[in-house]
């Protein structure tokens, strides 16, 4: 079995409203900014990013709950936002929110 799993220390920058699938199931897309500091050759890459991410089902409960500028240890997978759009998008699985 292929290995697909994400986590990403953010910022919780936006989030849109729920909506629900057509078999009923609660959706929240959400933006995340992340800026940190990675060892990438023995030399230091400062990062910043924004992601674009997804929340789905009971996971989207945690992530309606969370204030804007809060700061969470995101986890989860990557997969092409559709068929036809293959940008990546962050599916949200688990949320840990930092003190």
């Amino acid at each position: 079995m292929a290995l697909n799993h994400f986590t990403l220390t953010a910022f919780l920058v936006s989030k849109d409203a729920i909506r629900f699938t057509p078999a009923g199931i609660p959706v929240m897309h959400c933006q995340l900014e992340h800026s940190g500091e990675v060892s990438e050759v023995g030399a230091a890459r400062k990062i910043q990013m924004s992601v674009e991410a997804i929340a789905i089902g009971p996971i989207q409960k945690g992530l309606e709950q969370m204030d804007l500028g809060a700061e969470a240890v995101f986890e989860g997978f990557l997969a092409p936002k559709t068929l036809r759009n293959q940008r990546l998008v962050f599916h949200i699985t688990h949320i840990q929110l930092k003190n």
